[in-house]
């Protein structure tokens, strides 16, 4: 398999993720109450859209062969591994219910993840170095990115109600 093709199954399974969480996390975090209430339905579905399209953006970016985004695929791929584990496995387990996004980020992303980074490091694209740097990098952007994302998205829904029926899409 080639990089590009790999980069592009990396998105594609990141993308499985993002639509599993859409569909079925609004309905499992209005069942759990402390995790309910914060963000709508709209906002959230707002921001895994603005985020799916950056990483294709990343994607895109590292097919061309970009050194940069290479090791930032690398980064965001670092972290969708540890975001398989905290929160997704975890909820599961906490709450002996699935939690949704977790079968798409055990079974796809984790293991595309691990084959982005590995790949990575073996074609000398990435050292320990740049991955640690890269995944700290992504980890700070989505920590101030997703907030963003998520008032953008209540803006959206209350600025252009048409877009979103009532915060149900």
């Amino acid at each position: 398999m080639t990089p590009a093709v790999l980069y592009w199954l990396f998105a594609l399974a990141f993308t499985v993720h993002n639509i599993e969480e859409g569909l079925f996390l609004p309905a499992y975090t209005a069942d759990k109450s402390r995790l309910a209430g914060r963000v709508t339905p709209f906002a959230l579905r707002f921001a895994l859209v603005i985020l799916t399209a950056a990483l294709y953006v990343i994607a895109a970016f590292a097919a061309a062969g970009n050194h940069l985004a290479v090791q930032l695929l690398a980064g965001v791929a670092a972290v969708m591994v540890v975001n398989a584990m905290i929160p997704h496995l975890t909820l599961t387990l906490i709450f002996r219910r699935y939690a949704p996004g977790t079968g798409t980020a055990i079974c796809l992303v984790v293991p595309l993840s691990l084959l982005v980074i590995i790949n990575g490091l073996a074609a000398e694209a990435l050292t320990p170095r740049s991955l640690l740097f890269a995944t700290i990098a992504v980890a700070l952007a989505l920590l101030l990115a997703i907030p963003s994302l998520f008032w953008a998205g209540h803006y959206a829904e209350r600025r252009l109600p048409g877009l979103s029926a009532g915060g149900t899409i």
